[in-house]
């Protein structure tokens, strides 16, 4: 695994800290030759070339030790192989191991983590950013892009497939003779089959003229089986007129069954539909016929083939609706945020509620998956390389670390003139 590539910033920095303490350093050195044949000649007031001599000296010293000890961190100081040297680098795995121990027990200790959720309120926060309408708008936005996105990212085949599946699996489980026949009693009891009946009615006195020939056809054919051989006898005009008499009568009786609610017809239709209800919801026979002819549509290949076609249209028309400006599904969504805030807003119970349960979930999740989190950062660091892991430490703590250098050098130096100033 690859860890995030070095800045030159922090290079650049890193570079010009160690030159000013390994700038400090050589001056120490320098003052420490300058000074060594000086003597104890005083230079002014009290001071004197030995107390300086001294203080570069210890300064040195300071300076070297405090430059292996950072050095000793990431590698072998002069490419020596000293013992506890290099410790990143060669203690990689057991610093892992120690890190995953630690957030496992102390960072993401369940005293922790209820002390600190408990400080923070999803709740308030999520209310303080809805108070702002773009920010309800931006909020809209991301989710309908999310979910268009999701949606193409999902496998069409699959999802095809599982819709239907199930689908089919729930029609199988329906009891079509039933349900039939209970929306066939809602409809009857409150009435509406009348309206129906209206326009049946209405439907058939306008369609019967468009079948003037049909109907002659059957009054040839009535003919024919009646007289038999003298059917050829009765003239064309007596058809005709038979026809027409036909017709209007068909449309006359038609006319006034859809204008009389207490026409005969009318009362024969309702009586036939209430039998059909009764016969839907209590004949065993015609329910398992009615069932049976439903499973036989719904196990068609070109219903089946439908139903899982559904999907590419819905598809096709989600991810095409969520680019558009005036998108019904962006439009929906917003509703929904804003129904959401107007109840966070309104509801303290609410509110409550909300951060009473996501505590309750992050604790819930994290302590019982704090071990496995422990393993994770453990697993991670362990697959990083050494060197790597060590130049990237250096580069993010080694500024700092020179500092150390540099209170090495003159704490050294301080501490070597005070021991001078003890002896003499």
């Amino acid at each position: 695994m690859m860890m995030p590539l070095m800045t030159d910033d922090k290079v650049r920095a890193l570079r010009r800290m160690k030159r000013i303490a390994t700038g400090a350093f050589l001056l120490m050195t320098a003052i420490f030759f300058v000074t060594n044949h000086l003597g104890n000649q005083a230079i002014f007031w009290v001071v004197r070339w030995d107390h300086v001599n001294a203080f570069a000296e210890a300064a040195m010293v300071g300076a070297l030790a405090d430059w292996f000890a950072v050095v000793a961190l990431f590698r072998h100081p002069l490419g020596i192989p000293i013992w506890h040297t290099a410790i990143i680098p060669n203690k990689k795995d057991e610093i892992g191991r120690n890190l995953g121990t630690f957030v496992e027990t102390r960072l993401l200790s369940v005293e922790n983590l209820r002390t600190e959720i408990g400080r923070f309120s999803a709740a308030n926060a999520a209310l303080g950013y809805l108070d702002e309408p773009s920010h309800r708008q931006r909020a809209a936005e991301l989710l309908t892009e999310g979910i268009a996105t999701i949606v193409r990212q999902l496998d069409d085949e699959q999802v095809q497939a599982t819709i239907a599946e199930a689908a089919t699996d729930k029609l199988k489980d329906l009891n079509a003779s039933t349900l039939l026949g209970n929306g066939l009693e809602l409809i009857v009891q409150s009435g509406r089959h009348q309206q129906i009946i209206d326009s049946a009615l209405t439907y058939l006195a306008q369609w019967v003229p468009t079948r003037r020939d049909m109907i002659r056809q059957f009054i040839e054919r009535s003919l024919q089986r009646t007289l038999k051989w003298g059917s050829n006898l009765v003239p064309n005009a007596v058809v005709e007129r038979a026809t027409d008499q036909v017709l209007t009568a068909l449309i006359e009786v038609l006319q006034q069954a859809a204008a009389d609610p207490a026409h005969p017809m009318r009362e024969d239709l309702n009586s036939r539909a209430e039998e059909w209800v009764h016969r839907l919801q209590q004949d065993e026979e015609l329910g398992e016929n009615v069932n049976r002819w439903k499973n036989d549509l719904v196990e068609n290949p070109t219903v089946r083939g439908y139903i899982a076609g559904l999907w590419i249209s819905l598809k096709e028309w989600m991810l095409a609706d969520a680019q558009n400006a005036d998108s019904t599904i962006r439009s929906y969504v917003l509703r929904g945020i804003e129904s959401f805030h107007q109840r966070l807003t309104e509801d303290q119970e609410l509110r409550q509620t909300i951060d009473t349960k996501l505590r309750s979930a992050v604790i819930s999740v994290v302590s019982n998956h704090h071990s496995a989190i422990g393993g994770v950062i453990s697993r991670i660091v362990d697959s990083w390389d050494g060197q790597r892991l060590s130049r990237e430490i250096e580069l993010n703590l080694g500024r700092d670390l020179q500092y150390i250098r540099l209170n090495g050098t003159f704490i050294g130096g301080i501490v070597g003139l005070l021991i001078h100033l003890v002896k003499v």
